[in-house]
């Protein structure tokens, strides 16, 4: 019996609707959004066009996701679900895997493509996207992937990398579409509401620390990006280092980056822009070149991560193996992750992180130093736990930063931070402690930096007592680091494979941008002369 106008839709009754898929992931945005243009321009032809996010329970589970980044992906989608409803669909939110959403897409409709940005994610996402190659090739269902930013698919020449990574960035950007026809029969294929966010029960550091968390969505985006560029950014390039000012001074963008509410390009393009004012003053020229080029370092290091999969898990320098992963000790890592290892800068620092989740360049490096060279762990469980605790987190510039940090690169001289010498360098005031470790809120500035020190009569008088009140420091850091270098020369003194690898590595990994003049000799002089620029050792997330 044929349907009559009165008569609600039924499937058997409803012919297959043609389609294309713009598949979100970590683009939350329609405007410089190559896959939702290029899917919106097929509209001219029948075409409708489906935006779909697919909210995946097993990626929910990783050790290094939490209910920040989902917090913050939430209130984006939401600002991403009005923006397209503004066009005429809304964004289609699916709680399963990929395959089967897909699949169950496939039933209903003819998929004409799948279109979505290509994503250079941890490994879980890596093989997630290989299963839907090989699901979209069994369908015959063409997947269109375009680039997301400056870094490129099966690239293993470093030596034009820059090059193509500007002429991406001056390319003009994605036009957002006019409009989206809406699918009505969506309807009859689910009854339900079709933005619809499930409540994920997640692994959480402390549910109150969320009231200290940025906020996701392009509007909060493009305000923050506003802010930096006419005010916040002016002394950016002096005031990135220390805690004190870098909450204010640098751009804050890092997360929008990450799940690009905003595009890398038009980050770039405007700040350029900006740059050429005329009579703009110093200041504000060193800085914005500053922020320019630590756009360019991001790139620099999801590339590493695009190429190698596997520098997630393992160690750069396969040599390195072997050298912490047996010697972990559990007690110096809870202590560490939970900013109680008696040394009141690496403790501030890291309670800080949780309880914001953004923290400035050093002092992430710092937190991975201390962890890898006074407490001897392993990289690996700390890369986990600092995922959780970054709302910016972005597995590239992550696990390149983590290893570089904690010297498994081979190709990097080993930077290892002083966390008294920080301490007093950055916050010789002891104002940045003292808000994070209200413990030592009453010790003045000859004390605070070494609390262990002060006498026990002054700590009686002050109200905390080291070793009770605030811990003992679980290490005496300056022989700690003695024994991690001398650790370090022996290992790499009984493996003479070690020149080797460094040398592979650096040929398909560092940097091009600067090669240091070196006078050393044979196999080393190679490495040292394309050793990579200084900023990157301290790139981590800046912005």
């Amino acid at each position: 019996m044929k349907s009559t106008p009165t008569e609600p839709l039924s499937k058997e009754s409803l012919p297959k609707e043609s389609i294309v898929i713009v598949w979100f992931k970590r683009d939350l945005r329609i405007h410089d959004h190559e896959p939702l243009t290029t899917a919106a321009s097929l509209q001219n032809k029948g075409i409708k066009v489906l935006p779909l996010y697919v909210v995946e329970p097993d990626y929910w589970q990783l050790p290094d996701s939490s209910a920040r980044h989902w917090r913050f992906i939430s209130q984006s989608l939401a600002e991403l679900n009005q923006a397209l409803l503004s066009l005429g669909q809304g964004l289609w939110v699916e709680h399963s895997t990929v395959i089967s959403v897909l699949q169950k897409l496939a039933a209903h409709f003819n998929i004409v493509g799948l279109y979505s940005h290509q994503e250079s994610g941890n490994l879980w996402t890596y093989q997630r996207d290989k299963d839907v190659t090989i699901w979209c090739l069994k369908n015959k269902i063409k997947w269109h992937e375009s680039e997301a930013y400056g870094v490129f698919r099966r690239f293993n020449d470093r030596d034009r990398w820059a090059y193509y990574w500007e002429k991406y960035m001056v390319r003009e950007k994605s036009i957002a579409p006019v409009s989206l026809a809406k699918i009505e029969s969506l309807k009859v294929y689910n009854d339900r509401p079709g933005f619809d966010l499930p409540a994920l029960d997640l692994t959480v550091l402390e549910r109150d620390e969320n009231k200290h968390l940025q906020e996701g969505g392009r509007s909060r985006g493009s305000a923050c990006f506003k802010s930096f560029l006419n005010e916040r950014g002016k002394q950016y390039s002096f005031n990135m280092s220390s805690p004190l000012t870098a909450f204010r001074s640098c751009s804050r963008l890092s997360p929008h980056i990450a799940f690009g509410t905003l595009s890398l390009r038009e980050i770039v393009q405007k700040l350029r822009k900006q740059a050429k004012t005329p009579h703009l003053e110093d200041s504000w020229k060193r800085s914005l070149r500053s922020f320019d080029s630590r756009l360019h370092w991001h790139c620099h290091f999801i590339q590493k991560l695009e190429t190698e999969p596997l520098f997630e898990t393992h160690n750069m320098l396969p040599v390195f193996d072997g050298l912490r992963e047996n010697a972990f000790n559990e007690d110096y890592f809870e202590a560490w992750k939970s900013g109680n290892t008696g040394y009141p800068f690496i403790d501030a620092c890291m309670r800080c992180l949780r309880h914001t989740g953004w923290l400035n360049f050093r002092m992430r490096a710092m937190l991975v130093s201390f962890s890898s060279y006074q407490l001897w762990l392993h990289w690996q469980r700390p890369a986990w736990h600092l995922a959780q605790c970054f709302t910016d987190y972005e597995p590239g510039i992550h696990y390149s930063q983590i290893q570089m940090q904690s010297g498994t690169t081979g190709i990097n001289t080993l930077r290892i931070y002083n966390p008294v010498k920080q301490s007093q360098d950055q916050d010789p005031k002891g104002v940045f402690i003292k808000r994070w470790v209200p413990e030592l809120s009453e010790y003045n500035d000859e004390y605070i930096h070494e609390p262990w020190t002060m006498p026990m009569a002054m700590q009686q008088q002050k109200g905390c007592i080291i070793g009770t009140a605030y811990p003992q420091p679980i290490v005496e850091h300056v022989a700690a680091l003695r024994e991690a270098r001398a650790k370090f020369t022996a290992f790499k003194q009984h493996h003479p494979e070690f020149w080797q690898q460094a040398q592979a590595l650096n040929a398909k990994h560092g940097s091009r941008k600067r090669k240091a003049k070196s006078k050393t000799k044979g196999t080393n002089r190679k490495i040292a002369n394309t050793r990579i620029d200084i900023d990157q050792l301290s790139l981590f997330q800046p912005i």
